[in-house]
């Protein structure tokens, strides 16, 4: 088997890949979205593993960011299991950055134990509703708004750049994806934090979230402004469809120590950016 580092020329066999192992209309399934996440090797890579035909059996995925290797998208077939294939792609990603990984399933635990990584406290997510909705219920919460957004329209960063993504400027520090059609706008960046909201709400969004280490000193401000971990909220954190109950509860591990003043970005990994902010 070969193991290497894929390019825009392989995107028809990952297509194919892909279709093979994830849910209908998953962003990987179209090569912008491709193209976005792995064609710019300041931002992502992509690794591969293919068979004697030439066909791909192994993927995985890698977004650089905070210096880091947050591993996403690793899938390998029966035949690739148990050949230390795994551990060839990893090592492709940790020649850029160290590895981290965000929201791994019950499996991917299990190898990150197995390969003596270290995991940290959950991820927390806060939320905030518009003051002005007196009857607090997800049908009167997640629902569609008409929100003009104008000149706040903002895509010069990478991550303003996914497709399908809308994302805001609401003051020179502050950058949140608007996601009107359930009424919510998700905080990237904070910065003037009574401010953004305050702008927000004229807009008319139903709601805020915002995502973030456990150690994130931001939290502070939030709570004193009356922001709530996500579960004691009615906003869900699915919700292309909405997922009523379903609330965030993410992992973060690396396989090296990280400084203790590490914070996790929104747009590290894939937690916060495909799925639970826009589905294509």
């Amino acid at each position: 088997m070969t193991v290497r580092e894929a390019t825009l020329l392989d995107y028809d066999s990952l297509y194919v890949f892909f279709k093979k192992i994830y849910r209908e209309n998953h962003p990987l399934h179209t090569k912008e979205f491709w193209q976005w996440q792995y064609g710019d090797e300041k931002f992502g890579r992509s690794f591969i593993c293919l068979n004697e035909s030439n066909q791909i059996v192994g993927h995985v995925g890698a977004n650089f960011g905070g210096g880091l290797a947050w591993i996403i998208n690793v899938y390998l077939e029966e035949e690739c299991r148990g050949k230390g294939i795994l551990s060839k792609l990893y090592a492709l990603a940790r020649a850029y950055y160290p590895l981290a990984a965000t929201a791994a399933n019950e499996a991917g635990l299990g190898l990150y134990r197995n390969m003596r990584w270290i995991r940290y406290h959950d991820l927390v997510r806060f939320v905030k509703i518009n003051p002005k909705i007196s009857n607090v219920t997800i049908d009167n919460v997640c629902k569609p708004v008409n929100v003009f957004i104008g000149e706040k329209l903002h895509n010069e960063t990478h991550y303003f750049k996914q497709p399908h993504l809308k994302g805001i400027k609401l003051n020179e520090d502050t950058l949140a994806v608007s996601q009107e059609e359930v009424g919510g706008l998700r905080m990237v960046d904070l910065g003037n934090l009574e401010d953004a909201e305050n702008k927000g709400w004229e807009i008319g969004f139903n709601w805020m979230d915002y995502i973030t280490s456990w150690n994130d000193l931001k939290i502070k401000e939030l709570e004193a402004r009356g922001w709530v971990v996500d579960y004691k909220s009615v906003v869900p954190w699915r919700l292309n469809p909405i997922e009523e109950g379903y609330f965030s509860d993410i992992t973060f591990l690396s396989e090296e120590p990280l400084d203790k003043n590490f914070v996790v970005h929104r747009s590290f990994s894939d937690h916060g950016r495909i799925g639970s902010i826009k589905r294509i």
